[in-house]
């Protein structure tokens, strides 16, 4: 197996790097996107966009998360300016998955059912230990209090494995438990803070949404 590498950087202008099988990308942190159109959609939602620009560059495709924002909008449109800004394709685990997808990355999104986060668990790091990277929708849960990734619901990307043993995770957020964005953490945790559950409309919940085009669902994007 390949492990995930990293690098740290004390100077919060020059971001960290983490690499995996031969590619290198900067861990991007949304809450430093002080300009632009939609600059403040992207400070408080653009934790999809920069782990999904992070996994095309960790796919040696050179992107930012600005770049990655205006190929969606190319895409689907423009998000709405008004709240509730995280509604459909611009926040989902398919909307991820097609954005890959348009660029030759293969990437298939997965539902966690409920009671079965134990099975989730030993799929992402399966999918780990062969050197994919795996996106994940995490929240605050009784199960772990509070979410180690971030105050609220958020991506993260976990690069792969450390030499000792740690999942490495990409975290746009300053507020989890990083480093610059970086931080290390285990399945079990994980597991713990990945949405679980079903709704009426999350039918492709707990199995691989062939379609990628269903636009409410959560849970995690395995990318290839």
């Amino acid at each position: 197996m390949e492990y995930a590498m990293y690098d740290f950087t004390d100077d919060i202008a020059i971001p960290a790097k983490v690499s995996i099988n031969g590619h290198t990308s900067p861990v991007w942190l949304q809450g430093e996107w002080k300009n632009g159109e939609y600059a403040e959609f992207v400070r408080k939602n653009g934790c999809g966009h920069c782990c999904t620009a992070m996994a095309l560059n960790l796919h040696g495709i050179t992107i930012d998360p600005h770049e990655e924002f205006s190929h969606c909008r190319k895409i689907w449109g423009e998000p709405r300016r008004e709240e509730p800004f995280n509604e459909g394709n611009f926040m989902s685990v398919s909307g991820i998955c097609k954005v890959l997808d348009s660029f030759g990355i293969s990437a298939e999104c997965y539902g966690v059912p409920e009671g079965e986060t134990e099975k989730t668990g030993l799929h992402i790091e399966n999918a780990l230990l062969e050197g994919k990277q795996v996106i994940l929708w995490s929240h605050p849960t009784e199960k772990l209090e509070p979410n180690p990734f971030s105050r609220g619901n958020h991506y993260v990307l976990a690069v792969g494995f450390t030499k000792d043993g740690k999942v490495l995770v990409a975290n746009s957020s300053r507020l989890g438990e990083t480093k610059n964005g970086i931080q290390f953490t285990d399945i079990p945790t994980i597991c713990a803070v990945l949405y679980e559950g079903s709704s009426p409309l999350d039918y492709t919940w707990g199995r691989k949404n062939i379609e990628k085009n269903h636009i409410h669902n959560s849970g995690y994007v395995i990318v290839e």
